[in-house]
């Protein structure tokens, strides 16, 4: 995200329990995107994206799977659930950060 936007602020978990333990404190502002990988410890991505479709405050904020796969399957769970899109894992590091940079310039217009 560094090399996309470098005032861009990132908050990790690497783990969808400790993810959703960040985003219910209240002591800190809303994000203005999620990024959340299927593949986690504890608590994958899809159980993870349901949970903080249930924090009220998080209803606005727009929300992205990511994984190695984009099985059908996974893709229309996830957007059933409240996602706002989908990103498949790329080999090369430069075809991920475009389509990140394309995500990020779509949120900065709805501002």
């Amino acid at each position: 995200m560094e090399r996309i936007e470098p005032s861009i602020k990132c908050a990790f978990a690497n783990d969808g329990v400790y993810g959703l333990q960040k985003l219910k404190n209240r002591h800190q502002q809303a994000p203005n995107i999620i990024f959340i990988d299927i593949n986690m410890p504890r608590m994958n991505g899809i159980q993870c994206l349901a949970e903080i479709k249930r924090i009220p405050q998080l209803d606005e904020v727009p929300i992205y799977m990511y994984s190695t796969s984009a099985e059908q399957a996974i893709v229309k769970e996830c957007m059933k659930l409240g996602a706002t899109g989908f990103i498949k894992k790329e080999a090369e590091l430069a075809q991920l950060e475009r389509k990140f940079a394309q995500i990020l310039s779509q949120l900065h217009k709805s501002f």
